[in-house]
């Protein structure tokens, strides 16, 4: 689905939630937040950045700032589960002790710790969309984006997506979340989250939303456990320019 004529901003702190059912735009439009796509007019902008000024070589820094859950989990099946949270951290230079750490913590936040040991391939459909939602917020990252993360899940997966969603926003991330599940929108509006109906590639039933500072949220309903205490750490984002090639041309100007 094309998305049209839609302006959105999400800030540190802050969860939003885009709703809409299929066909509506979400995976498109999440795509291009997560740097995954070039939208052919229009601007993209990451921490005050302008992603189309950029060295195309520049863009690996950018999205490593990023965790990035699709619909369906970009894993690597032969490695096990702990491996592939590990991975994600590793690219954000993290030495292998820190991100097995991060990687093991971030998998008991989604209730998965149990399975760190076991390959990819040998999980369920659910299990590896829980794997893919740990590797995007371990750590966790400036921003984390899920397309879909609670599909197929029951009652019980379900308020454990909210439940790490809400974690990784109360610990400065800016968190972009797509879904058409009803249930999953009204447990992250619940939480705090603010809500954008989509409808054939629009947010229906409001202006554009722009870049607003965040509202403030309330206190979630429970203490925060160690673990959560202990994902409490960000990556400071930064785009890394000066080991790069200066004659590589600049990224053009989306038409």
């Amino acid at each position: 689905m094309v998305v049209e004529a839609v302006t959105l901003g999400v800030a540190s702190g802050e969860l939003i939630v885009v709703e809409g059912p299929a066909a509506s735009g979400k995976s498109t439009l999440l795509e291009v937040a997560a740097v995954a796509r070039v939208p052919d007019a229009g601007a993209v902008w990451f921490a005050g950045r302008k992603l189309s000024t950029l060295q195309r070589a520049s863009l690996p820094y950018v999205r490593r700032n990023i965790g990035y859950c699709t619909t369906y989990p970009l894993l690597i099946p032969e490695d096990s589960v702990l491996a592939n949270v590990m991975l994600a951290l590793a690219v954000r230079g993290e030495a292998p002790p820190t991100a097995e750490r991060l990687a093991r913590e971030a998998l008991a936040l989604v209730a998965i710790g149990d399975l760190a040991g076991r390959t990819v391939m040998s999980l369920s459909s659910g299990q590896k969309r829980l794997v893919a939602l740990a590797r995007a917020i371990a750590g966790p990252p400036p921003v984390v984006i899920a397309d879909e993360p609670g599909a197929t899940s029951g009652d019980l997966a379900l308020q454990t997506v909210v439940h790490a969603l809400a974690v990784a926003r109360d610990h400065g991330a800016a968190v972009l979340c797509a879904t058409a599940n009803s249930m999953l929108a009204h447990e992250l509006v619940v939480i705090g989250g603010r809500r954008i109906h989509l409808a054939q590639g629009r947010i229906a039933g409001a202006p554009a939303i722009g870049l607003v500072p965040p509202a403030p949220q309330a206190p979630y309903d429970s203490e925060p456990s160690e673990i959560e205490s202990a994902v409490a750490r960000l990556v400071p984002l930064a785009v890394d320019d000066s080991d790069l090639p200066t004659s590589l041309p600049a990224t053009k100007e989306p038409r």
